[in-house]
């Protein structure tokens, strides 16, 4: 009697184990609501910050897509460098890792950088194009970036300062 009492209490910590796997991935991979939107930056105006919430399908804000100025492209107030697009969960800290980049495994410009320089010949002969496609698949996520218009200006042969820079962009569940 005691090893099928043994038994049972291994079974059912077995099913308890993966119950609670499978709950803590759905609360992993969310699945949202669709979002499409544009944001437009320019030089020129006082906001250098762009953020919109993302919300799953029971209205909370699982994460916030965000355009900023990154460290690497920003020169100084009013002269950008470059632009990258953030997402991160909405408690996480500033430093926190871009949830778009690849898990800590990146080097050199990605598809979510808009680097002033990369323009310089139009956003048909940038690197990525004037559509960007990123598949976030740790968290069921697709993110569709269309390059609508890019202005730049040259402060010497090598240099760039990116004047205007505006997306369209769609966030959706990986799998629909």
């Amino acid at each position: 009697m005691i090893p099928v009492d043994r038994f049972s209490r291994f079974i059912l910590a077995l099913l308890l184990a993966a119950a609670l796997s499978l709950t803590s991935n759905a609360a992993t991979n969310s699945r949202i609501i669709p979002l499409r939107t544009s944001v437009a930056f320019s030089a020129m105006s006082d906001q250098s910050h762009w953020s919109v919430p993302i919300k799953s399908t029971d209205g909370r804000t699982i994460y916030v897509l965000s355009l900023e100025p990154d460290n690497v492209f920003h020169a100084e107030p009013h002269k950008v460098e470059g632009l990258v697009l953030l997402l991160h969960r909405p408690y996480d800290k500033n430093d926190a890792p871009n949830l778009l980049a690849a898990i800590r495994n990146w080097h050199g410009v990605q598809n979510f950088m808009f680097p002033a320089w990369d323009f310089k010949q139009g956003v048909r002969s940038s690197i990525y194009g004037e559509r960007r496609t990123i598949y976030v698949k740790r968290l069921g996520l697709v993110v569709r970036i269309h390059v609508t218009k890019v202005a730049v200006s040259a402060i010497s042969a090598n240099e760039c300062l990116l004047d205007t820079l505006e997306l369209q962009i769609d966030v959706n569940n990986l799998k629909p």
